[in-house]
């Protein structure tokens, strides 16, 4: 009788082996592009369809022998589905006309896109738009921040009057905060000094001028109410290799390219607007 080592090492040959002959087998289903795997009607399915469809769908090699004749299965139902199809006379009817034209209509588009943006989100625009960012922003100081807000500068004392005897700022957040952040215990991250509008300056100054740590001992008024703050860090930015960024970067570059382009072509056409009547609601002008 074998000893539990012993079949656990066998179970591992067995994989082995197995992986060794299935990872051939998709390079040698592609040598054979002739080979017919099935035939539908008079129409043929080819193991080289199969094989590619196989690498489509990420198929590992070990699983190849399991899910090549779900594949074809799915290929004989398909060529059924499209014989069914043009017996019906479908593409001409009214249905798939209108369709087909507004399929041309939206590929017309994105290749349109493709095409602008390949000529706007270039390597050269994504490096200077890193070193730019990179510039910008490699050392600031940027702090987090968790704060009470509440609606009047006497809460907001009596608040400090909690903290000050002991009170946990966490709890007090999640207790009498009136900001969304409050289920976090007010926790609102990290932000430099330039990331918040200038209604927030109170609110930026007094969280900068706090070491970590401790809390505000006065109330701080912006817009919203008034703010206990408390400063749980500070940090110096250090900005991520473009290989981190790259990808994010190409993004925003395709938007600002769209919409730069949307604007240019608004500038220029002659619009006319009309409410949901059909009747007009502005004279015709550009943009």
């Amino acid at each position: 009788m074998l000893s539990r080592k012993e079949k656990a090492g066998f179970a591992v040959l067995a994989l082995a082996a197995i992986a060794v002959i299935a990872t051939p087998l998709l390079a040698r289903a592609k040598a054979e592009n002739g080979t017919v795997v099935a035939i539908v009607n008079g129409s043929k399915i080819f193991k080289s369809q199969v094989v590619s469809a196989l690498e489509q769908n990420n198929v590992k090699s070990a699983d190849v022998q399991k899910a090549f004749p779900i594949i074809v299965n799915e290929m004989i139902n398909e060529k059924l589905i499209s014989e069914a199809a043009k017996k019906a006379d479908v593409e001409n009817s009214p249905e798939y006309k209108q369709r087909l034209a507004l399929a041309k209509e939206q590929l017309v588009k994105s290749v349109y896109l493709e095409n602008y943006l390949k000529t706007k989100v270039t390597d050269s625009a994504v490096k200077t738009a890193y070193e730019k960012f990179k510039a910008g922003n490699q050392g600031k100081m940027e702090v987090h921040v968790r704060h009470i807000l509440v609606k009047t500068k006497a809460e907001a004392e009596r608040i400090i009057a909690e903290l000050n005897h002991g009170s946990s700022f966490d709890t007090l957040a999640k207790e009498k905060s009136i900001d969304p952040s409050a289920s976090n215990g007010g926790d609102v991250g990290w932000f430099t000094k330039d990331q918040l509008s200038p209604e927030f300056a109170a609110f930026t100054k007094a969280a900068f001028e706090l070491k970590p740590g401790t809390y505000s001992q006065t109330p701080v008024h912006t817009q919203l109410g008034w703010h206990v703050i408390y400063v749980v860090g500070k940090r110096t930015i250090k900005v991520p290799p473009l290989k981190n960024l790259e990808a994010a970067i190409r993004n925003k570059l395709g938007q600002e390219a769209v919409q730069n382009l949307v604007n240019s072509l608004r500038a220029k056409a002659d619009i006319k607007h009309f409410d949901m009547n059909g009747r007009p609601v502005a004279a015709s002008k550009k943009g």
